[in-house]
């Protein structure tokens, strides 16, 4: 008899986590979610530097490196980009791949492309909002998950914006500093 109780305070406690994190991603998607804009720590320290031949980033090959090379706690799958724009407000023209995993799990990989610099700059601040409210939801129910989003790996260079939560975050800032400095 223990047993059973037992498994029916982890399932009560299972579904009370996912109707959180419904709650949570239903307030942030409609744009209630808090609002206020400081820089994410773990901003990139150096900014890369595209190269003196101006040559364009294959941002396609970074992202599947990012997706495949980088250890990731879940699967990442590519938001719809109507969920994506609901989460993140990037500029007009831009354009924005979002990766997510499951609901209880912070992990994600975003990659944005601007028409401009000066709206790739606000793309990076509309991805540093996005992640700090991210961390807020997290902090309540999944601390650990909110601290991995503390260090997300946040690098602008020229138009492109790429944000990467994972435990792997050097790994992964590694590459998309030296994808940039090529």
């Amino acid at each position: 008899m223990k047993l059973w109780e037992d498994k029916r305070a982890v399932s009560l406690a299972v579904i009370a986590v996912f109707i959180l994190f419904i709650f949570i991603w239903g307030t942030v998607s409609t744009g209630r979610g808090t609002t206020g804009s400081t820089k994410s720590k773990q901003t990139a320290q150096e900014e890369p530097q595209a190269t003196a031949s101006g040559a364009e980033v294959d941002i396609q090959e970074l992202t599947n490196q990012l997706l495949n090379d980088v250890k990731y706690e879940t699967t990442l799958e590519l938001m719809d980009s109507s969920l994506a724009d609901g989460m993140v407000n990037i500029e007009k023209g831009s354009t924005m791949e979002l990766y997510m995993g499951e609901g209880t799990c912070a992990d994600e990989l975003v990659v944005v492309r601007a028409t401009d610099e000066e709206s790739a700059k606000k793309n990076q601040t509309a991805v540093e909002k996005h992640l700090k409210d991210m961390k807020q939801s997290f902090e309540d129910y999944i601390p650990e998950q909110a601290d991995k989003i503390g260090r997300a790996v946040i690098v602008r260079c020229g138009v492109y914006v790429v944000a990467c939560v994972t435990s792997d975050g050097k790994h992964a800032q590694d590459m998309i500093v030296e994808a940039f400095q090529q």
